[in-house]
């Protein structure tokens, strides 16, 4: 590891951390002692604002405005595949501990890509644990605000670890500063459940807490930590520490659901509820999903948005990283300027049929072959392949730009057409058409458009919402064998979508209900950065995740007033993978190669992730 992590250098971080929010003052200038600013309330509350620094973007920030996760997981492709960036880098197999493109924090001018979050998060983590041995005896206004900022703390070093336990596997507990004597050969990497135990711990202690509110009300806090957030990160790190790949072999679920049911109960007892009503039909929200995603409006004391627990504050125009994302996600007949991630055939294969609520494919094995050329078809699902669109799950149209999907130019009505010589077309190359057949709805305003001039806010980033956490609550009731109150979380989240009681989900069998839970997973968190994560707990170390081998589109020709439909493979031939992330070393991010060698010649053990 660089010095950052052994040593502390806490003048040096804040001198290169720049606190760039406006909720809180900027950082001292790391001339000073620790004595000296924690001593004076204005130096205090400027130390408190940095351990905010680097909270995470996310969405299209990750390089040249990709999603690699997004990208890299079976529900999508990336169109920036011939330019040597990030995903094909990692698609092509070029990846190593020593040129991991996926990992580096770039200068993209006026701002910076996603990235880097070893270094940067360890930082963070040193920053708040320094704030937290100090806390007690600091010079803070109040005693109100020394426990909510005490409690703030807590939840961001939960936020922190979470991430770096998602991308890297276990990593050390430190829950106080290193000392300059402290013997670093003594290190040991713990289990995720040590890990994931010690964030749900954390995320309790700010639970405790009177003065940390459960959500934000005004703007100027749009960045703070509130209960809510607590909530979500205790859900998911729970959840994931009880999964296949993580849990060492126990048996974690009971603990799981414990947790995951008091996180949904707690949520829906202070305010949060799922966004059911959709106001604004004008423009073609024939659905409260679809229009939840256009949101911004979740800070407030009544706010319209009550599902989102914690929203990216990034896009506010003229930023072109994240809105309008007509600009690098739509389609051409919206006047993208270019195009980086788009839906794959596997995503669109997973949306339900309406009229009877059953799956277009046997979830159990959704293919015929490993390529996925072959569809297996449920014969009962009432599914159509000459008409492969019609009567789908209503969050089929609200997440994806397909075959003549509705949309408006401005206020004018017009279709998406992807076939070939279609506005829209399919292409094999350039950076302006989709290769799948598909483009991305998801978040995007319906009227936002280049082609009509029209320029305006699309939806932000969700890193957590009440969704999320009913589906988390589902799965952990389910594996934990109360099938009937999981599939009851399930359909309740299906009920907001459109489907009819009639149709609701039931099963007696353990293994049906998990295939329905993993399924409900991938449709409604769609292109929410989800999808990565899901599979790789849920795979076995010594597996890969074959799932994501062989990545497809649909190649469509208009034929008179009629279609054909071909399924076609992404970055191959068929003579090899799509992806290479498919490997089971892609489990996790590798420890960058100087670190992980430092750690091993510090401590004598093995460091570096499995396969890198």
């Amino acid at each position: 590891m660089k010095k950052r992590f052994i040593y502390i250098c806490i003048f040096a971080s804040l001198l290169t951390f720049s606190s760039c929010n406006e909720a809180l003052d900027v950082a001292p200038d790391g001339r000073l002692s620790l004595d000296e600013v924690f001593q004076d309330p204005d130096l205090t509350k400027a130390y408190f604002s940095t351990c905010f620094d680097y909270l995470p973007k996310k969405s299209l920030r990750y390089h040249f405005w990709s999603n690699y996760p997004v990208a890299l997981s079976d529900e999508a492709w990336d169109c920036t595949d011939g330019s040597g960036a990030g995903f094909a880098h990692a698609a092509s197999g070029n990846c190593t501990t020593t040129d991991f493109y996926l990992d580096v924090r770039r200068d993209m001018g006026d701002t910076y890509s996603e990235g880097g979050y070893w270094q940067l998060y360890w930082g963070q983590i040193r920053i708040i644990n320094t704030f937290l041995q100090r806390a007690a005896t600091a010079a803070i206004p109040s005693e109100s605000d020394r426990d909510r900022w005490v409690a703030e703390a807590h939840v961001l070093r939960a936020y922190f670890y979470m991430e770096l336990l998602k991308w890297y596997g276990p990593v050390p507990i430190e829950k106080e500063p290193y000392g300059l004597d402290y013997d670093y050969s003594t290190l040991s990497r713990p289990t995720f459940e040590d890990c994931a135990r010690f964030i749900v711990d954390d995320c309790e202690i700010a639970l405790q807490s009177s003065n940390l509110p459960w959500r934000l009300t005004t703007l100027n806090e749009k960045i703070r930590m509130t209960k809510g957030i607590a909530m979500a990160i205790r859900s998911e790190a729970s959840l994931f520490a009880a999964s296949t790949y993580n849990n060492g072999g126990k048996d974690l679920w009971e603990w799981a659901y414990t947790i995951n049911k008091d996180c949904l109960e707690q949520l829906k007892a202070n305010g949060y509820e799922l966004y059911t009503k959709c106001a604004d039909t004008e423009k073609y929200y024939n659905n409260a999903y679809m229009e939840y995603f256009t949101l911004n409006n979740y800070i407030g004391t009544d706010p319209s948005d009550k599902e989102t627990i914690w929203q990216s504050t990034e896009g506010y125009w003229p930023d072109p990283y994240t809105n309008p994302l007509y600009d690098v996600i739509g389609a051409p007949v919206l006047g993208n300027a270019q195009l980086t991630i788009v839906p794959s055939q596997e995503l669109v294969d997973a949306y339900d049929m309406l009229a009877t609520g059953k799956p277009v494919l046997d979830l159990s094995k959704p293919y015929n072959d490993e390529k996925h050329l072959s569809p297996n078809y449920n014969p009962n699902s009432g599914y159509d392949p000459a008409n492969p669109y019609k009567g789908r799950d209503p969050r089929f149209q609200a997440t994806i730009f397909y075959n003549n999907s509705p949309v408006l130019l401005g206020k004018e009505p017009a279709v998406v057409e992807t076939y070939v010589g279609g506005n829209s077309e399919i292409r094999t190359s350039g950076n302006t058409n989709t290769r799948t057949g598909y483009y991305w709805r998801k978040r995007m305003v319906n009227g936002n458009c280049k082609a009509a001039g029209v320029a305006g806010y699309d939806g932000r980033f969700r890193f957590y919402r009440l969704g999320k956490i009913y589906l988390n609550a589902a799965e952990a009731a389910i594996e934990s064998g109360y099938l009937t109150e999981g599939l009851e979380w399930i359909n309740e989240i299906r009920h907001r979508a459109g489907f009819d009681p009639s149709v609701d989900l039931s099963t007696n069998d353990k293994n049906e209900a998990r295939l329905l839970v993993r399924h409900e997973r991938q449709i409604e968190l769609a292109c929410e950065e989800d999808r990565y994560f899901d599979i790789r707990r849920w795979t076995p170390a010594n597996e890969n995740m074959e799932n994501e081998k062989f990545t497809t589109g649909m190649r469509i020709t208009k034929n008179g007033n009629s279609f054909s439909y071909e399924r076609i493979n992404l970055g191959t031939d068929g003579s090899k993978p799509s992806k290479m992330s498919y490997e089971k070393k892609w489990h996790v991010y590798p420890i960058p190669a100087s670190e992980a060698a430092v750690l091993e010649g510090t401590t004598g053990q093995t460091w570096q992730n499995a396969g890198w």
